[in-house]
């Protein structure tokens, strides 16, 4: 698959294809002829106002030895490779392996180890500085986790100090407003507390424009909820009625996030399609923000949004991997966060299911390709002790700059996503309902494990799951005798029960199975 190309003062010609240079962006990369290990790239832009749109294309583009860029968008209008073996990603073992079957490897010939890449922790493509600010990141979760919020309740003067809040930094960075009458309020109706008081609540909408003639009407969706429990209301544990629920991890961080990547794209090249930023509300009462919005979406209706990304709970990554839910809503998402994945460094795992954890359950059951970005669940989550000082600012930079690789991505992406939602069924059917579960069982799950069962990722201090000596490890795969098939079904099971019953949980130790007694704990 060799191929010659002629390089001149005005076009590159490869194997009869020829690009001027003028007007064009040109990209080869070749290996040292001596020295596999080493590679050479030349790069030449025309226009200059090309560079920021060839930062944001050129990684997606790994397999190619030679790319040929057209306009300051740029459009990709020529590609292709050098001999096969030549690429700087590809390792050739065949002439080793020819040396071990004729015998030669017991002289030290042995094959290069080949790692998965799922288990080789990758380095970024190039160390860049960081984009985000970590300072912004973690000003934005502190002002909307002071104790001063009351843990922004709907309709409490908190929750409308943190809509003003966001609606502030849209219109500061430069964003459309996309609320009601040329506003970045969107209002409805709720109830809200033990009461059920209607009150007057709303989503926060803000846009950058699309660009591109035929394609600004479609739209990519970034998402996060700034609500929250307020003093409990309607996910309050015993023994914390009354207390200040702040909320800094759910979900202030996603907010921050979301804030973050509307300033930074509001500054960069205007996207091809729309990119409209929401803040729901009402997502603790059952995702009522977001149910709201996908019926009255005004100017990017359901059916022109290619697709979705919710930031729900992304403020504690630590050492672990960012977790991707919803991947299975497309075939394309998996592709495109692995891909996030190797240009960013910032470590990921696909979760395909299209669990009812956040808002992005709004948009899937409205046939619309979405996925949640998550950090992971902790003993702090709906209680008091979500506190701003244990969110991890390093750790929001990094959700920041990986999640901005697939928004321009979908921003820039020629067609739709392959939309694989349907097998999903009675998955995607109803939203949930914030108040179904009266019991505490005290685990943490493990979301990126795909079942039979659940499997324990942690456990909060004192709970009957740790009073009955479930561990971190175990998979609980039946309930009284009945079988538990994932998350979604161990959370409805919980439903059926009352405080103080005790559940017989079957669960799988190494290997082994074994049956232990709950008493389930009033939540």
């Amino acid at each position: 698959m060799r191929r010659v190309a002629t390089l001149t003062d005005s076009a590159i010609e490869v194997d009869g294809e020829r690009m001027a240079l003028a007007g064009h962006t040109l990209v080869l990369t070749a290996r040292h002829p001596q020295n596999v290990e080493k590679a050479i790239g030349y790069l030449a832009v025309d226009p200059v106002a090309a560079f920021p749109g060839l930062g944001r294309k050129l990684p997606h583009y790994g397999k190619y030895s030679y790319l040929g860029f057209e306009g300051a968008e740029p459009v990709n209008m020529l590609k292709g490779q050098w001999q096969q073996t030549d690429s700087p990603l590809r390792l050739d073992v065949r002439a080793q392996a020819a040396r071990l079957a004729s015998g030669a490897g017991a002289q030290g010939g042995a094959l290069p180890r080949l790692v998965p890449l799922s288990a080789d922790p990758r380095k970024a493509l190039a160390e860049l500085p960081p984009t985000f600010s970590q300072k912004a990141l973690i000003d934005h979760v502190a002002f909307l986790a002071d104790p001063a919020r009351q843990g922004r309740g709907p309709g409490s003067e908190g929750h409308q100090a943190a809509a003003q809040y966001i609606a502030d930094r849209f219109k500061a960075y430069g964003l459309a407003p996309g609320g009601d009458n040329g506003t970045y309020l969107q209002s409805f109706s709720m109830p809200v507390g033990e009461r059920r008081e209607t009150r007057t609540v709303a989503n926060v909408v803000g846009i950058i424009p699309g660009s591109k003639p035929g394609w600004k009407a479609q739209s990519v969706l970034v998402t996060a909820h700034y609500d929250h429990l307020g003093l409990g209301w309607p996910d309050v544990h015993k023994g914390d009625e009354g207390k200040v629920h702040p909320g800094a991890d759910d979900n202030a961080s996603g907010v921050a996030v979301m804030l973050e990547l509307a300033n930074t794209l509001a500054r960069a090249e205007k996207p091809s399609r729309s990119i409209v930023f929401v803040a729901f509300t009402g997502e603790e009462a059952g995702l009522l923000g977001s149910t709201f919005y996908v019926e009255h979406a005004g100017a990017f209706p359901t059916g022109n949004v290619i697709g979705a990304i919710n930031l729900d709970t992304v403020g504690r990554l630590g050492d672990q991997r960012l977790s991707v839910i919803g991947t299975g809503t497309a075939s394309e998402w998996q592709h495109i966060f692995r891909g996030a994945s190797f240009v960013t460094g910032v470590e990921s795992r696909n979760i395909p299911e299209a669990m009812q954890s956040s808002d992005q359950m709004s948009f899937v059951r409205k046939g619309v390709p979405a996925v949640q970005i998550f950090t992971g669940a902790h003993g702090d989550y709906h209680r008091p002790g979500d506190t701003a000082d244990k969110i991890d600012g390093p750790g929001l930079v990094k959700v920041a700059t990986f999640v901005r690789e697939g928004v321009t991505y979908l921003a820039e992406r020629p067609e739709p996503l392959t939309n694989t939602i349907v097998p999903y069924g009675a998955a995607v059917t109803g939203p949930p309902s914030p108040t179904g579960r009266r019991v505490s069982f005290g685990t943490v799950p493990d979301f990126a494990f795909e079942g039979p069962g659940v499997r324990v990722g942690g456990l909060v201090d004192g709970s009957p799951a740790q009073k009955a000596d479930i561990r971190e490890g175990d998979v609980i795969t039946a309930l009284d005798g009945k079988p538990v098939a994932n998350l979604q079904a161990f959370s409805a099971m919980l439903g059926t029960f009352a405080p103080g019953q005790a559940v017989k949980a079957t669960i799988v130790r190494a290997g082994k199975e074994m049956t232990v007694a709950v008493t389930l704990a009033e939540r």
